[in-house]
């Protein structure tokens, strides 16, 4: 599975988690990626100033998916390395972007937790 595939995968994701008819301006998907093998899922539909959480039901194709993308980010160009979040924004003409974000307090709270 190549970045596109995985890209394609999670906008379906997500429209797939869109209540249907609903208009909205954009859906911005948060992800938490740790250790290489965590991954946790988030939405909101943002409509102006008015957000609204999704119930996302993104299951272990969706979090192996996420695996892969940060393996390929840490390992073929273009890098993106060192993530442990990502937000990936979808917008009703079917663009998504993605950016991906170092959490050092979201690490350092992990860090914690494990010793």
């Amino acid at each position: 599975m190549d970045q596109k595939e995985i890209f394609n995968l999670l906008a379906n994701g997500i429209i797939d988690a869109l209540p249907q008819g609903e208009q909205f301006e954009r859906v911005l998907l948060s992800i938490i990626c740790l250790d290489g093998n965590v991954v946790e899922f988030s939405a909101k539909m943002i409509n102006g100033d008015t957000e609204k959480s999704l119930d996302i039901n993104m299951g272990y194709k969706y979090a192996k998916a996420v695996l892969k993308l940060h393996e390929i980010t840490q390992n073929e160009p273009p890098f993106h390395k060192n993530w442990n979040r990502a937000k990936c924004t979808l917008y009703p003409e079917g663009k998504m972007n993605i950016e991906y974000i170092w959490d050092q307090e979201l690490q350092n709270e992990v860090d914690r937790l494990n010793r």
